[in-house]
């Protein structure tokens, strides 16, 4: 961090009061509007009774809105997007995407390249990208931080048709400078393109079943959007549940049972836009195949799922940690105080939102789109990695801005006279500002950190690299071992998921290598290492968690 604070004190200030303005102003807006529109229908713009002159300003109103609206949201995406990419991580950093780099050149689900399903539509977006660079940690970028700032836009029609303009700007704020959803839009994964493709279709479901115009578009390009969006992130499928039910609440009139055929038939060609190539190109049999094996492993053996977790209470710990802590941007015990007031007014926005909302068809809605996957990432997902609950957050950003324009609109009739509303709101929009710029601090930090600080796993490989002969030397590891194949592909580096595989694999060997080296990841490693430890890596969790804490360890006495 310390290029960071190294900023002059003016220049920091220049920007945070730029940032401040700028969502104050955006902010006042609606009120503005609203306080124009009731003049209008009174007759009272420019001392004017006359209903044409009425209709004409507006119309020309709306136009002036709408045209502001999208260049709010224009420049809001360019600058998410010059963000992701000005923090854009200089290695990949696990083993996803070493995966998604070395199916760049040699696609093939069979070896990991990427695994299973394969991911498709994302890494044809980055074969895209990679016919005008050879970097691959860049076209593995371009994607998540274009689609991931995207996103936005239709968060932001979401909002307004659910609650308010007010609302939809406030919540494209917090989402623009939310810790998560920064930093998996600058990373070599297909989360944020995942994330688009899932807002994008809620947004159109939800259109399809609350406005009688063009509903039928709505839902058929919904339907194709959740289809993509299934050779983007397979793991999003918990979200057919809210497209059915989308598909249930049409269904109740004769017009709508035919729309959802059609509807049906997009999601299909959605699904088949990616699984027919990809079906072509791998083989129906090496599909099932390997289909079948990797989805044993992970509910069974590595995935991470409650199957192999020590118990339910520590499963929780960690998924309320992955939520709230590195989701939301709460505090926690590892986290500095400067947390504490924006954990504050959204908590208090989450309080407030839950204490008055009705049980209607939006909320229903909500609930429909945050409960199958809650349920999903919680017994099925591994909770090491927070990105598997990043659809999760920007709806409950938008609960959460709802909430807050609650409480202003309580504080607003609480406060009485005049003088003292202003001086209310006033203050409200203050801490409404405050929170914006907290959480833009707290993000640019953790931005900083995952561009300049190597992960753990990155910083032991340099320092094998650079400390032992590697003609003379073999490491034990587990994902690392991707990394090694990557960046040091002349290393002996072997997977060894325990300490008898690993006594296996020396016992099998010909040929002992002089220098036996481990990671802490091969599990039962601690029993035989008393005094064996060469040194620890680390970095920040809220960064990079997976493998944030890794010890390496020198073997050579057990040959």
């Amino acid at each position: 961090m310390s290029g960071l604070m190294a900023w002059p004190l003016s220049q920091k200030t220049v920007w945070l009061n730029f940032l401040l303005k700028l969502v104050l102003a955006c902010l006042k807006r609606g009120t503005c509007r609203n306080d124009n529109k009731e003049k209008i229908l009174r007759g009272n713009i420019a001392g004017t009774t006359n209903t044409t002159i009425n209709c004409y300003s507006r119309h020309r109103s709306g136009i002036c809105f709408l045209s502001n609206t999208v260049t709010i949201l224009a420049v809001l995406v360019v600058i998410s997007m010059a963000t992701r990419l000005l923090f854009m991580a200089r290695h990949l950093d696990g083993w996803d995407s070493i995966d998604f780099a070395l199916g760049l050149s040699d696609y093939d689900i069979t070896c990991y390249q990427p695994h299973f399903p394969g991911y498709p539509v994302y890494m044809f977006l980055c074969w895209l990208v990679h016919l005008f660079t050879d970097n691959d940690t860049l076209a593995l970028t371009v994607p998540g931080a274009v689609l991931g700032s995207a996103a936005l836009v239709p968060l932001y029609y979401l909002t307004k048709r659910m609650f308010s303009e007010k609302v939809a700007l406030l919540t494209v704020f917090i989402y623009l400078v939310n810790p998560l959803c920064w930093l998996q839009s600058e990373k070599a994964m297909s989360d944020a393109v995942g994330l688009f493709f899932i807002i994008l279709s809620a947004q159109l479901l939800f259109y399809a079943t609350t406005t009688g115009r063009y509903a039928f578009w709505y839902l058929i390009f919904g339907s194709l959007a959740l289809g993509i969006c299934m050779g983007v992130r397979l793991s999003y499928f918990p979200f057919i549940l809210l497209w059915l039910y989308v598909f249930r609440t049409l269904s109740r009139t004769k017009e709508g049972k035919k729309m959802s055929c059609y509807g049906l038939y997009a999601f299909l060609t959605g699904i088949c836009a990616w699984l027919v190539p990809l079906v072509c190109f791998t083989g129906v049999k090496s599909f099932i195949i390997n289909g079948t094996r990797f989805t044993f492993g992970h509910f069974s053996d590595w995935g991470g799922s409650v199957a192999t977790s020590q118990n339910i209470f520590s499963r929780f710990t960690d998924f309320i940690w992955c939520l709230f802590g590195s989701g939301l941007g709460f505090w926690c015990y590892d986290t500095s105080a400067f947390r504490f007031l924006p954990t504050i007014i959204m908590g208090a926005g989450i309080i407030v939102y839950l204490r008055h909302a009705r049980f209607d068809y939006k909320t229903r809605f909500i609930t429909l789109y945050i409960l199958p996957y809650f349920v999903w990432v919680f017994f099925c997902q591994n909770l090491e990695k927070p990105r598997h609950i990043l659809p999760l957050i920007p709806i409950i950003i938008m609960c959460i801005s709802a909430g807050l324009a609650k409480l202003r609109e309580f504080l607003s009739g609480y406060s009485g006279c005049s003088t003292g509303k202003e001086k209310v709101l006033s203050t409200f929009n203050l801490f409404i500002g405050i929170l914006i710029v907290s959480m833009c601090i707290i993000s640019v930090r953790l931005a900083y950190t995952h561009k300049y600080e190597p992960t753990a796993q990155m910083q032991l490989l340099d320092y094998v690299e650079h400390n032992y002969d590697g003609q003379s030397t073999r490491i034990y590891c587990w994902e690392t071992k991707r990394l090694f194949t990557y960046y040091a592909p002349l290393w002996d580096a072997r997977r060894a998921r325990n300490i008898a595989d690993l006594k296996y694999d020396l016992d099998a060997s010909w040929v002992k290598p002089e220098v036996i080296l481990s990671t802490s990841k091969v599990n039962g490693i601690n029993s035989i290492t008393k005094d064996l430890k060469v040194i620890e890596f680390d970095n920040n969790r809220y960064s990079n968690n997976p493998y944030h804490k890794l010890t390496l360890y020198d073997l050579s006495i057990l040959k």
